[in-house]
Protein backbone atom coordinates (compact mmCIF):
# COMPACT_ATOMS: atom_id res chain seq x y z
CA UNK A 1 0.00 0.00 0.00
CA UNK A 2 1.19 3.89 -0.78
CA UNK A 3 1.86 5.75 2.46
CA UNK A 4 -0.65 8.59 2.51
CA UNK A 5 1.41 10.12 5.55
CA UNK A 6 4.51 12.39 5.30
CA UNK A 7 7.58 10.49 4.41
CA UNK A 8 10.51 10.78 6.66
CA UNK A 9 13.32 12.64 4.01
CA UNK A 10 16.66 10.26 3.97
CA UNK A 11 19.60 11.82 5.30
CA UNK A 12 22.84 11.52 3.41
CA UNK A 13 26.47 12.32 4.56
CA UNK A 14 29.26 12.82 1.39
CA UNK A 15 31.38 9.86 2.37
CA UNK A 16 34.65 10.86 -0.32
CA UNK A 17 34.78 12.65 -3.99
CA UNK A 18 36.58 11.95 -6.46
CA UNK A 19 37.22 14.12 -9.78
CA UNK A 20 36.88 12.38 -12.37
CA UNK A 21 37.34 15.55 -15.14
CA UNK A 22 37.72 19.07 -15.07
CA UNK A 23 37.77 21.09 -17.99
CA UNK A 24 34.65 22.85 -19.71
CA UNK A 25 32.51 21.07 -17.54
CA UNK A 26 33.35 19.12 -13.98
CA UNK A 27 32.84 15.43 -13.54
CA UNK A 28 32.81 13.79 -10.09
CA UNK A 29 32.04 10.54 -8.67
CA UNK A 30 30.16 10.86 -4.90
CA UNK A 31 30.52 7.97 -2.50
CA UNK A 32 27.77 8.29 -0.15
CA UNK A 33 25.99 6.87 2.94
CA UNK A 34 22.41 7.61 2.53
CA UNK A 35 19.67 6.41 5.42
CA UNK A 36 17.11 5.28 3.72
CA UNK A 37 13.04 5.88 4.59
CA UNK A 38 13.54 2.51 6.21
CA UNK A 39 16.10 3.46 8.65
CA UNK A 40 18.46 1.37 6.88
CA UNK A 41 21.62 3.08 5.94
CA UNK A 42 22.92 2.04 2.23
CA UNK A 43 26.49 3.52 0.70
CA UNK A 44 25.25 4.76 -2.45
CA UNK A 45 28.12 5.56 -5.63
CA UNK A 46 26.75 8.74 -8.10
CA UNK A 47 28.30 10.89 -10.64
CA UNK A 48 27.99 14.73 -10.89
CA UNK A 49 28.12 16.42 -14.43
CA UNK A 50 28.25 20.57 -13.62
CA UNK A 51 29.07 22.76 -15.98
CA UNK A 52 26.57 25.43 -13.93
CA UNK A 53 22.86 26.54 -14.38
CA UNK A 54 21.01 27.48 -17.54
CA UNK A 55 18.23 29.54 -18.68
CA UNK A 56 15.76 29.64 -21.40
CA UNK A 57 12.87 31.64 -22.22
CA UNK A 58 9.96 31.48 -24.36
CA UNK A 59 9.68 34.96 -26.48
CA UNK A 60 5.81 35.66 -27.58
CA UNK A 61 3.69 38.75 -28.71
CA UNK A 62 -0.01 38.56 -27.02
CA UNK A 63 -1.66 40.30 -30.08
CA UNK A 64 -0.12 38.40 -32.81
CA UNK A 65 -0.61 34.87 -31.26
CA UNK A 66 3.05 34.35 -31.94
CA UNK A 67 6.11 32.99 -30.45
CA UNK A 68 10.19 32.85 -30.84
CA UNK A 69 11.83 29.73 -31.18
CA UNK A 70 15.22 28.64 -32.75
CA UNK A 71 16.65 25.90 -34.62
CA UNK A 72 20.61 25.43 -34.37
CA UNK A 73 22.80 22.35 -34.53
CA UNK A 74 23.07 19.68 -31.63
CA UNK A 75 25.49 17.04 -31.73
CA UNK A 76 22.99 14.54 -29.57
CA UNK A 77 20.71 14.95 -32.23
CA UNK A 78 23.12 13.98 -35.06
CA UNK A 79 24.31 11.01 -33.25
CA UNK A 80 21.02 10.24 -33.20
CA UNK A 81 20.65 9.99 -37.00
CA UNK A 82 19.69 13.43 -38.16
CA UNK A 83 21.79 14.35 -40.99
CA UNK A 84 21.30 17.91 -40.28
CA UNK A 85 21.35 17.52 -36.20
CA UNK A 86 19.29 20.49 -35.78
CA UNK A 87 16.73 20.68 -32.76
CA UNK A 88 14.49 23.41 -32.06
CA UNK A 89 14.55 24.97 -28.95
CA UNK A 90 13.88 28.23 -26.82
CA UNK A 91 16.62 30.69 -26.51
CA UNK A 92 18.98 30.78 -23.66
CA UNK A 93 22.77 29.69 -21.91
CA UNK A 94 24.48 29.71 -19.84
CA UNK A 95 24.12 31.95 -16.31
CA UNK A 96 26.70 34.30 -15.06
CA UNK A 97 27.82 36.77 -12.44
CA UNK A 98 24.35 39.01 -13.48
CA UNK A 99 22.18 35.73 -12.75
CA UNK A 100 18.97 34.49 -14.33
CA UNK A 101 17.31 37.55 -15.60
CA UNK A 102 20.01 39.24 -17.32
CA UNK A 103 21.49 35.94 -18.68
CA UNK A 104 18.47 35.07 -20.11
CA UNK A 105 17.71 38.59 -21.95
CA UNK A 106 21.00 38.53 -23.24
CA UNK A 107 21.13 35.12 -24.89
CA UNK A 108 17.48 35.81 -26.09
CA UNK A 109 18.24 38.95 -27.95
CA UNK A 110 21.58 37.48 -29.58
CA UNK A 111 20.29 34.58 -30.37
CA UNK A 112 16.80 35.77 -31.94
CA UNK A 113 17.63 39.61 -32.34
CA UNK A 114 14.20 40.82 -30.85
CA UNK A 115 14.43 42.78 -27.70
CA UNK A 116 12.27 40.84 -24.29
CA UNK A 117 10.26 42.90 -22.61
CA UNK A 118 7.92 41.71 -19.50
CA UNK A 119 9.94 39.41 -18.47
CA UNK A 120 8.38 36.51 -15.63
CA UNK A 121 9.90 34.20 -14.19
CA UNK A 122 7.58 30.45 -14.65
CA UNK A 123 10.05 27.59 -12.89
CA UNK A 124 13.30 26.40 -12.02
CA UNK A 125 13.94 22.86 -12.82
CA UNK A 126 16.18 19.60 -13.04
CA UNK A 127 16.28 18.72 -16.84
CA UNK A 128 18.78 15.53 -15.86
CA UNK A 129 18.78 14.84 -12.16
CA UNK A 130 20.20 11.27 -12.44
CA UNK A 131 23.30 12.69 -13.98
CA UNK A 132 23.39 16.37 -13.55
CA UNK A 133 23.45 19.20 -10.97
CA UNK A 134 22.78 21.95 -13.32
CA UNK A 135 19.09 23.68 -13.04
CA UNK A 136 17.43 25.39 -15.85
CA UNK A 137 15.78 28.56 -15.16
CA UNK A 138 12.48 28.76 -17.16
CA UNK A 139 10.99 32.67 -18.38
CA UNK A 140 8.30 33.96 -19.97
CA UNK A 141 8.98 36.99 -22.03
CA UNK A 142 6.97 39.34 -24.40
CA UNK A 143 8.54 41.32 -27.61
CA UNK A 144 7.24 43.23 -30.34
CA UNK A 145 7.25 41.40 -33.84
CA UNK A 146 7.69 44.80 -35.56
CA UNK A 147 10.69 45.95 -33.62
CA UNK A 148 13.91 43.61 -34.26
CA UNK A 149 17.55 46.03 -32.93
CA UNK A 150 19.67 43.01 -33.94
CA UNK A 151 20.17 40.40 -36.64
CA UNK A 152 20.18 37.05 -34.10
CA UNK A 153 21.39 34.31 -34.98
CA UNK A 154 24.10 33.74 -32.33
CA UNK A 155 28.26 34.27 -32.21
CA UNK A 156 29.69 32.58 -35.09
CA UNK A 157 33.08 32.37 -33.16
CA UNK A 158 31.19 30.23 -30.94
CA UNK A 159 30.30 27.98 -33.56
CA UNK A 160 26.47 28.97 -33.83
CA UNK A 161 24.22 29.34 -37.02
CA UNK A 162 20.79 30.04 -35.42
CA UNK A 163 17.81 29.90 -37.83
CA UNK A 164 14.95 32.16 -36.19
CA UNK A 165 11.41 30.64 -36.03
CA UNK A 166 8.43 32.81 -35.51
CA UNK A 167 5.17 30.72 -35.36
CA UNK A 168 1.95 30.67 -33.72
CA UNK A 169 1.35 28.96 -30.86
CA UNK A 170 0.13 25.45 -31.51
CA UNK A 171 2.26 25.40 -34.93
CA UNK A 172 5.06 25.90 -32.35
CA UNK A 173 4.11 23.14 -30.47
CA UNK A 174 3.24 20.77 -33.01
CA UNK A 175 6.96 21.37 -34.77
CA UNK A 176 8.81 20.58 -31.32
CA UNK A 177 6.29 17.35 -30.72
CA UNK A 178 6.83 16.21 -34.07
CA UNK A 179 10.42 16.16 -33.74
CA UNK A 180 11.90 12.34 -33.19
CA UNK A 181 12.60 13.74 -29.87
CA UNK A 182 11.79 17.32 -28.05
CA UNK A 183 13.83 19.86 -26.65
CA UNK A 184 12.35 19.52 -22.40
CA UNK A 185 12.61 22.99 -21.73
CA UNK A 186 11.46 23.97 -24.81
CA UNK A 187 8.25 21.73 -24.53
CA UNK A 188 7.84 22.66 -20.70
CA UNK A 189 7.72 26.45 -21.76
CA UNK A 190 5.01 26.21 -24.72
CA UNK A 191 2.76 23.81 -22.79
CA UNK A 192 2.85 26.42 -19.67
CA UNK A 193 2.35 29.37 -22.07
CA UNK A 194 -0.62 27.44 -23.53
CA UNK A 195 -1.63 26.70 -20.08
CA UNK A 196 -1.78 30.36 -18.92
CA UNK A 197 -3.36 31.50 -22.35
CA UNK A 198 -0.26 33.52 -23.08
CA UNK A 199 -0.84 33.86 -26.85
CA UNK A 200 -4.70 33.73 -27.15
CA UNK A 201 -6.03 35.80 -29.80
Amino acid sequence: MPENGPIRRPSVRVHDTEILSEGWFALRQYRLDVTRTDGATQRLSRIDLRRGDRAAVLLHAPAAGTVVLTSQFRLPVFLHGDPHGRLTEAPGGLLDESGAEEAVRREAEEETGFTVTGLRRAFTTYLCPQLSSERTHLFTGEYDPAIRPGPGGGEVDEGEDIHVLELPLEQALERVLNEEAADAKTLLLLLHARNQGLCAR
